[in-house]
This record gives C-alpha cells, structure tokens and sequence, in this order.
C-alpha cells in the first residue's frame, strides 16, 4: 500500500513550513504532499481584494479534492497531518471520511474546545483589535514572534517571518464564531499533538482536542512535548517530534488498541 501524506499548513503559512519536517516523512517512506492554499490569493504582500472573499470552508474544500487527487492517483486515501489552522482542516477531512490517519500538530481547536488566554490575544492582536472579515490580515511581527516563533532562535525571526502570508479576515472570523466536528464520525486513526510552551493554541485547548477525538469510534491518541511551542515543524526538537509521529503512522492499526 502507497504511503501518501498531505501536509496542510497554518494560517500565515505556505507549503513551505513543512521544509524541516518533510525529509524525516520521506526517508521513512511516506510521500508527502504539501500545497500552499490559494497561493495567488495568499500572498506574501499586497494580497488581491479578492482574497477576504475566501471562507474557512473554502480552504477545507481545497484540501478535500488534494486528498480525493492523491487518492485518485494512488488508489488509496493519504493520511494527514495539519498544523494549527491546518489542524482544524485536517479534523475535517477526518470527519469527511477522506483521509486514513489523521495528526493534528498544535491545531486550531474545533467550537467547543477553543481557548483564548492573554497570549493568545497578543498573538493576533492586530486581527483582534479591528475584526474586519473584509480585510486581508498578516498577523504582526511582535505578535508572530511571541506567539509562534517563542522556542525559535531569534537569529531565525526575520527569516522565518518574511514568508508570512496573508489570510481572508473571513477565515479569521470563521474560525473565531467556531468550526464544529463531530468525533463520532470519525472513524480513522487520530494523534493529536500539543507543545507545553505553545502561545497560539494553548496548550490546555489542545488537551481538549485530545480528548475530544478520545471518544471517536476509533479512540484517538495524544502527545504533548513540554520543551516545544508552537513552531513545533521547525524549532529544536523537531525532529524527534517527526520521529515520532512516522512511529506512530506506521505502527499497525489493531496495535493500538
């Protein structure tokens, strides 16, 4: 069987956030997939009027058909990992049915699992403080540095940020109202992953993810790392986070029972 894994980014981000994990998948066999959603919308500056026009459902539709491509193309469903916003993406291609595994990496919390803490705020503060869904919004450097690059060596900052995307205030506001998964239908492997010194999604609201998918008809399981945050795809540590998620997708399926 094809070991197919699509990779869905955060919001912010592009396929290019997967570059430090990506290599660890491919050395264990898995091919990896990993597109930038909307990329001629999403821009890195000046983003078209258009892109506020974007939903948050619209994103889930666009990774829906890269999942029903790969399966097309393989004859098989891939398995998924989605960090952050890609998190809560990935939740509902499990729910859909369109995946075979599903890793949520510091995701996105679906309605009845969200948190916002004073870190949280800080983070998004720029998207907070005007709430406009008709704006294009790139979250600001301060707050990307505290919330999301805290674990990250500062020397890296500037790098990193200047591949920050813009995103729909749309999808801001949608999954601010809430995204609701039902964990009954999902009926496929799930991991899901929180880091203790997460600022963006708290570490506490991922625990609530956790246990969420723990009631699914196939129970899902849960990881956290007390030394990472939430640039867990590319900060130290990295890589041992990678070794353990191919661990766990390749563990047999009745094994973890």
């Amino acid at each position: 069987m094809p070991k197919s894994l699509l990779m869905i980014h955060g919001i912010g981000c592009g396929g290019d956030a997967w570059d430090h994990m990506r290599p660890g998948f491919e050395a264990a066999g898995w091919s990896c997939e990993a597109p930038t959603l909307f990329p001629d919308q999403r821009t890195l500056e000046n983003p078209p009027a258009s892109l506020p026009d974007l939903g948050f459902d619209d994103y889930v539709t666009a990774m829906l058909e890269a999942a029903r491509k790969i399966e097309r193309e393989t004859g098989h469903k891939p398995a998924v990992i989605g960090h952050s916003m890609g998190g809560l993406i990935a939740q509902c291609l499990a729910e859909k049915g369109a995946v075979s595994q599903a890793v949520f990496l510091t995701p996105a919390q679906p309605k009845e699992c969200a948190e916002i803490g004073l870190s949280v705020v800080y983070t998004f503060l720029n998207v907070i403080l005007t709430r406009n869904r008709k704006k294009a919004y790139k979250v600001w450097r301060s707050g990307f540095r505290f919330g999301v690059l805290n674990c990250v060596p500062r020397r890296r900052h500037d790098a990193i940020y200047a591949q920050a995307r813009y995103d729909s205030g749309q999808v801001y506001g949608d999954i601010t109202d809430g995204v609701e998964v039902d964990e009954g239908l999902v009926t496929v492997p799930t991991l899901t992953i929180a880091a203790s010194n997460d600022r963006a999604t708290l570490a506490s609201a991922v625990r609530k993810v956790g246990e969420k998918y723990a009631r699914s008809p196939v129970p899902g399981d849960f990881f956290e790392y007390p030394d990472n945050a939430h640039w867990i795809v590319d900060e130290p540590g990295t890589d041992s986070v990678v070794a353990d998620i191919v661990e766990w997708l390749d563990e047999p399926f009745g094994a973890r029972a």
